[in-house]
């Protein structure tokens, strides 16, 4: 975008669509919604209209308070949408059109629910009425923007200076991209590909392939001291899990030094951490914590909006019953793997699949057209799909698609920006698929440690169950928050398909105390079929990897003929496993007991300790490869990336090229 395209954003007449488009528009909503209102008539005991003057002029009142009394008003219900989920806001909106409705000649409306149910159904039929004939094309969208960046142009940024929009893909593979592209489920990005616009490339992920290392990583340049996405801190006894409130808070306050990737004038929507953003929305190490003047500032925008709620509401219910549908077919063509899917299942997954879909994008949008100088945006979808359902499963697909749309909207809202943006897409981590441990093997790894060790096991209740990153705005609304786990018991988690054991006691366990106080628990769990290999320390030699059939001295030099003993327990798992798990053996929280799943190159599966189908957090499989699409203007890094950590010094690096002002993270 040149300096000519810049200075567009200050001329009204280049930010407004023709007379004739706003024309055609206003007539088509008014047809729209007097036929909407002949139809409730004709329904609705409590609501008549005369003749159809009357109706049309009822069409007409509507549009317009929708289009220029509700955004005047809408700042006034913020608070009330923020509790409330918008429904507070589709309650004021009905009042308003009940008193609107009842004050014009020849229209008789009987009171509040009935004022209500108009409202809903005039925006079923303006959503209907919206895809049919294509109103939100690309030409309304731009109109969309430009209305948009009009209001913010006074306090926005306008420079030469690039933006940097990052969007992470949750959980999509480097190889899941590349098979979506070539079947047609990504077409945006599949365009920038074959453009030469972008360069596709892998990364590697630390042994804990999972959001709450790699977003600390990406977004602070540090993970130290996070093992898994959940564990046991001895010295307090007290339980970590990275996606809950409290846990979030300590994590990014051990770990941001106040120079993270969005700390000069950036934002971060639906993230774990905050990155030092000025503005976090669905941020959840901020969870409930005042940003820029009010609690929950961007969800409140969105939600204030009869319409927007209204829309998502619809979104949602009709994403729901394509959850329960798919569930269904693959029970009735009996796909495997996969798992039985509850209705707490579907409401998550249409959490991440709309609610904070369209929050955040909406957020993304305006914060393009106010100019923010970095923009990091975690999409949540197929990651929580694909726990449920699978890695490349049709449904799973579908998710990606629309990610993909909301990547060319958002890449389409750029040319209204007051300054140029980069966008760059990435994910966090990939997912490897398989039937659960339990499913598969009849026993839990908490009730087979219990077995063998004779002790009760005390475990995380969302890890049994397989409950995956979005859970926790469930749990955060609740109230709930990390607990202490008790005394004498062995503790035994669940990271996808890596499980800790922690045996009780305030100091870690040697192999020697291992093998002399529970003598069947290494016999048996190395020989477990469904076990690839553990690590765990050994007086004599360091960090030992365990397998069936052999083992890996860590602390031996990798040509040492001595630092393998029999089958090298690590060799499915690729040329980076020796340096991954020894990362965390020197960890201050690392598990007595390190437990990696069996992976099986031939089907590309491993079963998880949880609950769940699509699984990372591990090593084996594409959990481990990640992706970033950069533009070609962004410098290639001069080494392969073997860390969220390195990861983050190459996005600042790119935020030094554009030009932005850049602290070094420690």
């Amino acid at each position: 975008m040149d300096k000519q395209q810049h200075a567009a954003i200050l001329r009204d007449e280049e930010l407004r669509p023709g007379w004739r488009q706003a024309v055609g528009r206003g007539l088509v909503v008014t047809v729209a919604n007097a036929l909407a209102l002949w139809v409730a008539d004709g329904i609705l005991d409590g609501f008549t209209l005369d003749d159809v003057t009357a109706t049309v002029l009822a069409g007409a009142v509507i549009g317009a308070l929708n289009a220029l009394v509700w955004p005047a008003l809408a700042f006034l219900v913020v608070p009330l949408s923020v509790l409330t989920l918008g429904l507070g806001a589709i309650a004021v909106n009905a009042i308003i059109v009940g008193l609107a409705l009842d004050g014009l000649p020849g229209v008789a409306i009987d009171g509040f629910w009935t004022a209500l149910a108009i409202t809903v159904g005039l925006s079923v039929v303006t959503t209907i009425v919206v895809r049919v004939l294509a109103i939100d094309d690309d030409a309304w969208f731009d109109e969309h923007m430009a209305r948009r960046a009009r209001r913010r142009r006074k306090g926005a940024t306008a420079t030469d200076v690039p933006g940097i929009v990052f969007l992470q893909i949750d959980g999509v593979a480097e190889t899941v991209l590349r098979r979506a592209m070539a079947s047609g489920d990504a077409p945006t990005l599949h365009g920038w590909l074959r453009s030469g616009s972008h360069i596709l490339t892998d990364w590697e992920t630390q042994w804990s392939s999972q959001t709450g290392v790699s977003q600390c990583g990406i977004l602070h340049g540090d993970n130290a001291g996070m093992p898994a996405f959940r564990w046991l801190e001895r010295s307090t006894g007290r339980l970590m899990v990275s996606n809950r409130p409290a846990s979030a808070a300590e994590i990014e306050r051990r770990h941001s030094d106040g120079n993270g990737l969005l700390a000069h004038h950036g934002s971060s929507y639906g993230n774990l951490f905050s990155g030092d953003a000025e503005r976090s929305v669905l941020t959840m190490s901020g969870a409930g914590r005042v940003k820029e003047g009010r609690i929950g500032a961007g969800y409140g925008r969105y939600f204030a909006r009869p319409s927007n709620a209204l829309r998502s509401l619809l979104a949602a219910g009709i994403d729901f019953g394509r959850d329960r549908r798919a569930a269904r077919d693959q029970r009735r063509r009996d796909v495997r793997p996969r798992i039985e899917r509850s209705l707490v299942d579907s409401l998550l997954r249409v959490f991440t699949t709309v609610v904070s879909r369209d929050v955040c994008v909406n957020g993304v949008l305006a914060d393009i057209a106010e100019g923010r100088s970095s923009i990091y945006v975690d999409l949540l979808g197929y990651d929580e799909v694909s726990h449920h359902s699978g890695t490349d499963r049709a449904d799973t697909l579908g998710v990606l698609r629309d990610i993909d749309r909301q990547v060319g909207r958002i890449e389409r809202a750029v040319r209204w920006a007051p300054r140029p943006y980069h966008l760059v897409v990435l994910s966090d981590h990939g997912q490897t698929q398989g039937q659960p441990f339990e499913a598969r093997y009849g026993e839990s790894l908490e009730a087979m440690v219990a077995r063998l060790t004779g002790r009760t096991t005390a475990v995380d209740p969302d890890s049994a169950a397989g409950k995956t990153e979005s859970t926790a705005w469930f749990r955060s609304a609740r109230g709930d928050d990390d607990h202490e786990l008790s005394d004498g018991a062995v503790t035994v988690l669940g990271s996808g398909a890596l499980g800790l054991v922690y045996l009780p006691g305030t100091t870690r366990w040697t192999l020697e105390q291992i093998v002399d106080r529970y003598p069947d628990l290494m016999t048996e769990l190395t020989a477990h079929p469904g076990i690839g290999f553990i690590l765990v320390r050994s007086d004599k030699q360091g960090a030992v990897v365990l397998g069936a059939n052999g083992r890996r001295y860590l602390d031996r030099p990798a040509d040492d003929p001595t630092a393998v003993e029999g089958d090298d327990p690590l060799a499915a798992y690729g040329t980076e496993a020796a340096r991954q798990v020894a990362a965390v053996d020197a960890d201050e929280h690392v598990a007595d007991l390190m437990i990696n799943a069996a992976y099986d190159p031939e089907t590309n599966e491993l079963p998880a300790f949880e609950h769940q189908v699509g699984s990372h957090g591990a090593l084996g499989g594409p959990q481990t490869h990640p992706f970033v699409l950069h533009p070609v203007e962004l410098p290639v890094p001069a080494e392969r990336v073997r860390s969220a950590p390195e990861l983050h010094r190459v996005l600042k690096g790119w935020l030094a090229a554009v030009g932005q002002p850049v602290s070094v993270s420690r």
